[in-house]
């Protein structure tokens, strides 16, 4: 199984690879070259004279390209003399581009030249990512002998779609020699294994082991002289040659989009390096993960079970990239409405205005063994794509957007006023009608993420908290935009609606002896009672009373939630509390940064800078200062000098993790934009280790400006350059 924080990650578009660190993709395992929800390559695998190369460094920091040096264990010769450990360098470079290119060199400080075999295994399963993962399957297509033409070799497959799949390697230098192996029989035999794979064991019997290919190159090693080949793999791609020249090239143009990426960004740097390091770790991921689409940029959830469309993570990504990145948004909104949900489907809990929760391409999809297609069972994907509109008008005041989506938007309300609402008692609730389908569909969508103190589960349809407050978000949002345009009736009417939600919220969610508000309501009204970090977003979207969310901050902030690396998704004190789950005591950090933010509106500047700090101090102890989809909620340990434990599933990179960061800037800054008007609004408070932060490029529609806030300085916010004239208010 994936784990992100011992493997290497790289991805370009839709194409992405994982490896072990040494760079290769073992059989029985999930690593692989993937693109369309479909694993291309699911054995790459490199040994020098039968052994495995013995790794030194391994580095994916850049995420469009790898470098790993790895060198020589004792090597026995087939002349009888012996290499030395240590005294043959194998480098590998690794890149995405439409498809995975590596150059492999190899590097001789013997002073004798060396003779030696570098061989490479490859096969491809072609399995859907949902195959993958353990889903069942009544059935596969048929993996084809690798062809051989030449120059080209071919791995193909076809699925029962009677789609046919395939993977072109090319080489440069071409082998000194190459076979095949065909799919094994059943069962499988050691020695077949090791023909396949050398160094293998019998735990793959157990896998589905395609035919593969073995390419050998004989290789005259003289001291101090380079020797190189380069490969790529391209899923479905034409034969390519040059590749020498290909690699260099690809490598040139990254470098640049990644150079490039930065300067359209706003760019936020502080007198804290350890933050600025990891605020520069998470745009980068960010710009790995987003794909270009039709309507501009998107969002991919994550690395490596979501790397597709998916509502919910894209649209909260895309809230919290807005001050840095509006065009994430805008792509974002885009390409959802392009897949608003036409009519009623139970098999894929589509209905006439939802947002879908994920998009799937693969075999499966193809086939209807399962419904993402796209399937639709979120209920909070749809409010949160009228907040995200509401939210970037106000950023970009971009008035083709807004003529553009505006039916969008209004076939979206009314799904919540509706199918979202199917007993009319002013809450949007869900209950799966797919066979397929969620039994949870909020954020915390795992089976068990949602129970009574007896570990009963709530019977739907269920009512969660954070969806109410998105809704209440929602319309409040939609109805300052339609009157600032001159749609008032519409306008008063979703701020009465918002109103009455409001009203009735609070006496229906509040758990007056817990001062917190309840987790969900069940499909007989009754309150789930589980303290959970859930309640915090109620806080950001403005549904909490005052004197409430004076309480829900206090509680938020007790030891058995914030726990020193940031808020758990469960109270440690609730029966089915657990810091290993998925959503049952974890740490999220886009969950942090939702109500961290929502802190900050109501006045709790110091609590939401200590969860922003410990959050962040969790980001530092990760590889590569990479903040993950979710980290274990054990509590910090300062006399043990403990550090965040690993989940070791979570997405790595994961968008609205890194989006987290991002959040957590515009949040420190508290930045309140208005385009229409021409304004914008901060009242800086940031954490006690950070002083100072300059924040350049800042887009307000079509104007840009710089500004500075410090600690301490008399004004606290002063602009450096303001060539449009926005005008610039401090909020007192």
């Amino acid at each position: 199984m994936f784990s992100s924080f011992d493997q290497l990650v790289l991805k370009e578009e839709g194409v992405f690879a994982t490896s072990n660190l040494r760079g290769d993709m073992p059989l029985g395992q999930s690593m692989g070259l993937y693109c369309n929800d479909t694993r291309y390559l699911s054995l790459y695998y490199i040994t020098v004279e039968g052994r495995e190369p013995v790794l030194l460094s391994s580095s994916s920091e850049q995420n469009f390209i790898a470098n790993l040096q790895l060198t020589n264990p004792p090597l026995g010769l087939e002349n009888g003399s012996t290499i030395l450990p240590n005294t043959v360098s194998l480098r590998r470079n690794r890149l995405m581009q439409g498809g995975m290119r590596e150059r492999i060199g190899l590097f001789s400080y013997n002073t004798f030249p060396v003779h030696l075999r570098l061989r490479i295994d490859l096969g491809a399963d072609f399995r859907d990512m949902f195959d993958v993962r353990g889903f069942p399957r009544n059935g596969r297509g048929t993996m084809h002998d690798p062809i051989w033409e030449g120059e080209v070799l071919t791995l193909s497959y076809t699925g029962l779609d009677n789609k046919e799949r395939y993977t072109r390697i090319s080489f440069d230098p071409l082998p000194t020699h190459l076979w095949m192996s065909p799919a094994p029989e059943q069962p499988i035999s050691d020695q077949h294994l090791d023909s396949i794979y050398p160094g293998n064991t019998a735990t793959l019997k157990e896998t589905i082991i395609p035919p593969a290919a073995h390419a050998q190159w004989e290789v005259e090693l003289q001291p101090h002289q380079p020797w190189f080949v380069n490969l790529s793999a391209v899923p479905e791609g034409p034969p390519e040659r040059q590749l020498a020249y290909i690699f260099d090239e690809e490598a040139r143009d990254l470098r640049r989009s990644y150079q490039g990426w930065r300067g359209e960004s706003a760019h936020l740097t502080t007198d804290n390096a350890v933050f600025n390091a990891v605020l520069d770790r998470s745009m980068s991921d960010l710009r790995a993960l987003v794909d270009h689409v039709p309507g501009g940029l998107f969002p991919a959830a994550g690395i490596p079970w979501y790397s597709v469309p998916f509502g919910r993570d894209s649209l909260i990504t895309g809230l919290q990239t807005l001050m840095f990145r509006p065009d994430i948004a805008e792509g974002t909104l885009r390409y959802l409405a392009r897949y608003q949900g036409e009519r009623v489907d139970p098999w894929r809990d589509e209905e006439p205005g939802k947002i879908l929760h994920e998009l799937r391409f693969g075999e499966m999809a193809s086939l209807n063994e399962i419904p993402h297609t796209p399937y639709y069972g979120t209920v909070d994907a749809t409010p949160l794509f009228v907040m995200l509109f509401a939210e970037t008008i106000r950023w970009t005041n971009d008035e083709v957007l807004y003529n553009d989506l505006l039916p969008n938007v209004f076939r979206a309300l009314d799904w919540i006023d509706n199918h979202g609402d199917p007993d009319g008692d002013g809450f949007v609730e869900y209950e799966t009608k797919s066979r397929w389908g969620l039994r949870n569909q909020g954020w915390k969508d795992s089976y068990d993420s949602l129970k009574f103190p007896d570990g009963k589960l709530p019977k739907p349809p269920i009512a969660l908290v954070e969806v109410q407050a998105y809704v209440y978000a929602a319309k409040v949002g939609m109805a300052e935009l339609l009157m600032s345009r001159g749609d008032t009736m519409n306008g008063a009417r979703l701020a009465r609606e918002a109103h009455l939600l409001k009203e009735r919220f609070n006496h229906d969610f509040w758990m007056a002896d817990k001062g917190f508000y309840a987790q969900a309501l069940d499909g007989s009204k009754r309150q789930v009672p589980s303290i959970s970090s859930n309640a915090g977003h109620t806080l950001y979207c403005g549904i909490a009373d005052p004197g409430k969310a004076a309480q829900v901050v206090r509680r938020l902030m007790s030891p058995d939630l914030l726990c020193g690396w940031g808020i758990r998704t469960l109270s440690s004190d609730e029966p089915h509390f657990n810091p290993m789950s998925y959503h049952n005591g974890s740490i999220w950090p886009h969950d942090n940064g939702i109500i961290a933010a929502g802190m900050r509106r109501y006045g709790f500047g110091e609590e939401a800078a200590q969860v922003i700090w410990q959050v962040v101090e969790a980001g530092t102890r990760f590889k590569m200062l990479r903040m993950p989809e979710l980290y274990c909620g054990f509590a910090r340990d300062l006399r043990y000098y403990s550090v965040p434990a690993e989940y070791p599933v979570s997405c790595s990179p994961q968008a609205w993790a890194a989006g987290a960061i991002l959040h957590f800037c515009q949040t420190m800054l508290d930045v309140r934009p208005d385009a229409l008007r021409n304004t914008i609004t901060l009242n800086p408070y940031q954490p006690t280790d950070i002083n100072s932060m300059q924040l350049a490029n800042l887009r307000l529609g079509n104007r840009t400006l710089d500004l500075q806030a410090a600690r301490g300085a008399d004004p606290p916010v002063t602009v450096q350059r303001n060539p449009d004239g926005v005008e610039v208010l401090r909020d007192k």
